[in-house]
């Protein structure tokens, strides 16, 4: 009978010496994981299945790159910042996108300039939106 071998599943994807301990970021079986290494004692410093998440902290840990908020986070934060009252509505960038407040203002830079040229903007972009 032929022997089969045993399939590799874990593979090294980084390693980094830091402060005297080295670094390693590993992929086995599904799993990615930051392990630190110091002499012969290995502590894992993170586990996740998801690569991507895992990619960003391994760049953070070996300070590549500076660490961001989740999106959760980032979205709490700005709605904390909102209520507080710092900076204003915090619903002000989508103003911009509101078409009201869009006329609103073109109109005041028609009446500004006096000029045709904005008015002429407002209707062609009116008439590309009925032949949507």
């Amino acid at each position: 009978m032929a022997q089969q071998q045993q399939a590799i599943h874990k593979f090294v994807l980084g390693s980094k010496e830091l402060e005297g301990k080295t670094a390693e970021f590993l992929y086995d079986r599904g799993w990615y994981s930051i392990t630190d290494i110091v002499g012969e004692e290995r502590n894992m410093v993170y586990k996740s299945r998801n690569a991507q998440e895992a990619y960003m902290k391994w760049n953070v840990y070996i300070g590549r790159k500076k660490e961001r908020p989740v999106p959760e986070e980032r979205r709490r934060n700005e709605n904390d910042r909102g209520s507080r009252g710092e900076g204003g509505n915090s619903n002000e960038a989508r103003d911009y996108r509101n078409r009201e407040h869009r006329e609103s203002r073109e109109s005041r830079e028609y009446r500004e300039e006096n000029g045709e040229y904005r008015d002429n903007r407002r209707r062609h972009r009116d008439n590309n939106y009925k032949n949507r």
